[in-house]
């Protein structure tokens, strides 16, 4: 059984650093959108972002992007960077 501990970093906090993540990304035109958060099942100390993204062209791009919120530091990473 996993022992779930509150992050100190909010769920608020959390949108907050997801979105200055994206925002400094060279986007070259797509869009970013969060659509949802929460508590990472496997890794309860870290949050889950959901990110929508739109091509340059405006259409909805099948399959999210995650970021993984650190809890503690409020480190954004890419689910793939994350896992490396």
């Amino acid at each position: 059984m996993i022992k779930r501990r509150k992050p100190k970093v909010s769920l608020e906090q959390a949108k907050l650093l997801a979105d200055e993540y994206i925002a400094a990304q060279d986007l070259r035109g797509w869009r970013f959108e969060i659509v949802e958060a929460h508590r990472a099942g496997s890794d309860p100390d870290n949050w889950t972002v959901i990110v929508d993204r739109s091509s340059p062209e405006g259409g909805l791009v099948d399959g999210p992007q995650i970021l993984i919120v650190n809890g503690a530091s409020g480190e954004v990473r890419t689910f793939e960077s994350y896992y490396e």
